[in-house]
């Protein structure tokens, strides 16, 4: 590959072409996103009933 080449599949801005992510990656994020909301959930839910202080002694 020429450096021809390699400058038509870069973009004005730097960045280079990336291919679109394969269904089982964008399923595997899916995954991952949902259980760290479920997370930030009930852990704002345990701290709003007080069962976790966030500044003890208060």
């Amino acid at each position: 590959m020429t450096d021809d080449e390699d400058d038509r599949l870069g973009r004005p801005d730097g960045h280079r072409y990336d291919a679109p992510e394969s269904d089982e990656t964008r399923v595997s994020k899916e995954w991952v996103y949902g259980a760290l909301g479920l997370l930030v959930v009930v852990l704002m839910v345990l701290i709003a009933t007080g069962k976790v202080q966030i500044f003890p002694g208060g």
